[in-house]
């Protein structure tokens, strides 16, 4: 725009003129800027509201569902320096006793010691590491290339190490990764070889693999399989060792094993036995036949008369043939596939056998596993003792190892009373339901674990809920709050102070939802129902409190309430929060999943409500602005129009002071004041 002088001839101030007049143009601009910054302010505030709703929705979802917590369990071991134990939701709650007789090692061996200058000869030999064959090949050379050529091989399942023993003496440790006897190092090859280094000193001997079966009353029922027994009439009685079991008289029974048991195609039921022959009873002794004699005579009407013989025969007793049984003694196993289908096989015993019994059952069942075992006695009394699966160990070629500084060893612990044989230490989860065993040494007495219910969790999730609407209620009030005017001229304070949603149909639409959800009542089916949040300890305020504070609406936890409310009745809490009324598996009531549904119109995927909202003041902002960028243009022009208006008056009376001081000049001879 050029530089303008205005008022130069007509003495006015033109610029201050046009500007006044220009600012008065710009009025709407002013407003629609305003509008601009009221409507940014929404917008912030609708994604404020947003965010409070999403954490209050995020909060709901972990009140019911698979992320529901109201069963979780707590584990504590009595002497954690010992064992360490941690509980799932599947976990019982009560006292366990657990004893641990041994913890399980990795095998560790060793060469002999062998001078650091010292060459090793050639050889070659076989490291079996659970299934897992190594076949090294050593060209020959000093003990550290023996170590770097078993890393090259076998480093998967075997650790070596250098130690120096003395001097220039060196000794190569062999340690198993994998722990327990299955992480045996067994040693195959080169006999010579392996004696020179001290890995193996000759042939080993066969082993068998297995642990004795010791019985516990509580884990015996009776026989469920498909063959046909008689009435069960018979006794049994266990050891207290556990080591023997008795069955006295016709009985049948299944004793279910702690843990199933694999069975290979070698693998044997073995067991020693003793058989007694019933006990029959005496039969009292009657006679079969009597007689009574003539000693005395009868007159009868004057005719003497003599007493006859009597006599009389007592038929002997109809006596029970003795029921013939196929055996009379015997055993079986049980197996369970995983679709539930039994499968089991019966071994009768000859009741005169002696020594120790083999009954094949690998060849029966290779591969599957045994759950139960049955012992059975028709008559008389059977007692068995030493029953264990055992399987022969293989590698008939193995070494025996030389330098053993560890044998592998399984870890071996009693639970209230049974053994149970595991390979490692940490992370026993198949042992009790529910729980993880971490072992770390023997313990010479009983360790106690209690498992308890833990709301801990649960609470915490409530409590987290009940923050998340409370920051809700107080972002609501300060939204949509009212103040109210009494007295004149306080309207106009007043506006700037009130909320930026006051009397907004869709936010009281939104506070009347929340809070008719939130405190319904909800339907359920159980013995002890829960269908209010008072009911376990959450409220608006206490009985007789104050009316300001339950005005408000902000809940309250009693934490004591809710945490009995959790311990005692955890699953009246959890059906509360979301339920399954129709059977189908699937959630469909309950407060957190109805508050959940319901606010899926305004924070679920997609355009929802406030998204919606927002996208709106997004479109006034958008639009204020396109009015503000054509009134500029509007401004602009009509400045210009003004100044050229302007310039035109100033021209026009620039002129006419021009052609009044010619006209002066001319009748006045040049004297203008007159």
């Amino acid at each position: 725009m050029p530089i303008t002088m205005g008022g130069v001839a007509s003495g006015l101030d033109t610029d201050s003129i046009i500007e006044k007049l220009v600012n008065v143009e710009a009025r709407p601009i002013k407003q629609l800027e305003a509008d601009i910054k009221k409507n940014e302010r929404r917008k912030e505030a609708l994604q404020v509201l947003s965010k409070n709703l999403k954490e209050l929705n995020d909060a709901a979802k972990e009140l019911y569902g698979f992320r529901a917590s109201y069963d979780e369990k707590i584990a504590v071991s009595s002497n954690p320096e010992f064992l360490d134990v941690r509980a799932t939701k599947k976990a019982d709650p009560g006292l366990r006793k657990i004893e641990i007789i041994q913890v399980a090692s990795s095998h560790k061996l060793s060469t002999d010691p062998v001078l650091k200058t010292e060459s090793i000869p050639a050889g070659k030999f076989t490291l079996k590491v659970d299934g897992n064959d190594y076949n090294i090949r050593f060209k020959g050379g000093k003990l550290q290339s023996l170590k770097e050529r078993i890393d090259e091989t076998a480093s998967d399942s075997i650790a070596t190490s250098l130690v120096r023993t003395s001097g220039d003496e060196e000794v190569l440790t062999l340690e198993s990764k994998i722990s327990g006897k299955k992480g045996e190092i067994i040693i195959q090859g080169d006999l010579d070889f392996l004696r020179k280094t001290g890995l193996a000193s000759g042939p080993k001997g066969g082993e068998v693999e297995g642990a004795t079966l010791l019985f516990d009353k509580r884990y015996f029922t009776s026989y469920m399989g498909q063959k046909e027994t008689d009435k069960q009439t018979g006794n049994i009685k266990v050891s207290e060792d556990g080591k023997k079991l008795s069955l006295n008289g016709l009985l049948w029974q299944e004793y279910t094993l702690p843990v199933s048991a694999t069975v290979s195609k070698d693998t044997l039921l073995e067991f020693t036995f003793t058989y007694q022959k019933p006990k029959k009873e005496e039969e009292e002794q009657f006679p079969s036949r009597l007689e009574i004699g003539p000693d005395e005579k009868i007159t009868v009407k004057g005719i003497e008369l003599n007493g006859y013989n009597v006599s009389r025969i007592r038929p002997p007793e109809e006596t029970k043939p003795e029921k013939a049984y196929d055996s009379l003694l015997g055993v079986g196993v049980v197996s369970v596939d995983e679709a539930g289908k039994r499968e089991e096989k019966i071994y009768s015993v000859d009741k005169d056998a002696k020594g120790k019994q083999e009954m094949p059952v690998g060849s029966d069942f290779a591969g599957k596993k045994i759950s139960k075992v049955i012992f059975y006695c028709n008559d008389g009394m059977s007692e068995f003792s030493e029953a264990k699966f055992a399987t022969p160990v293989k590698d008939k070629d193995a070494l025996q190892a030389k330098n053993e500084i560890a044998k592998p060893e399984d870890a071996r612990l009693k639970v209230d009373g049974i053994e149970i044989i595991r390979d490692k230490n940490n992370d026993l989860n198949d042992v009790i339901k529910g729980l993880s065993l971490d072992l770390k040494m023997p313990s010479q007495n009983p360790i106690t674990v209690k498992v308890d219910r833990d709301a801990t969790k649960s609470i915490d999730k409530i409590k987290k809920f009940v923050e998340a609407y409370n920051n809700y209620i107080i972002l609501h009030r300060e939204l949509t709050k009212v103040e109210r005017s009494t007295r004149p001229g306080d309207y106009e304070n007043n506006l700037r102070k009130q909320g930026i949603f006051v009397g907004d149909m869709t936010l009281i639409s939104l506070e009347n939802m929340l809070k008719s959800t939130i405190n319904g009542a909800y339907p359920s089916r159980l013995e002890k129902p829960i269908k209010i949040l008072t009911q376990m300890g959450i409220s608006t305020g206490k009985v007789n409190a104050e009316w300001e504070s339950i005005k408000e609406g902000k809940l309250q936890v009693d934490e004591g309430l809710l945490r009995s409310s959790i311990m005692e009745n955890p699953e009246g809490v959890e059906v509360f929060f979301g339920s399954d009324t129709d059977g189908d598996n699937k959630t469909d009531n309950g407060m957190a999943y109805i508050l959940v549904s319901r606010l899926n119109t305004y924070v679920g995927f997609g355009k929802n409500v406030i998204a919606s909202r927002i996208d709106l003041e997004n479109e006034s902002i958008k639009m204020a602005n396109e009015r503000i960028d054509r009134h500029t243009d509007h401004l602009k022009k009509y400045e210009a129009k003004l100044r050229q208006k302007f310039g035109t008056m100033e021209k026009a009376i620039s002129g006419a002071k021009a052609q009044k001081s010619w006209m002066n000049q001319q009748l006045g001879n040049g004297d203008e004041g007159k």
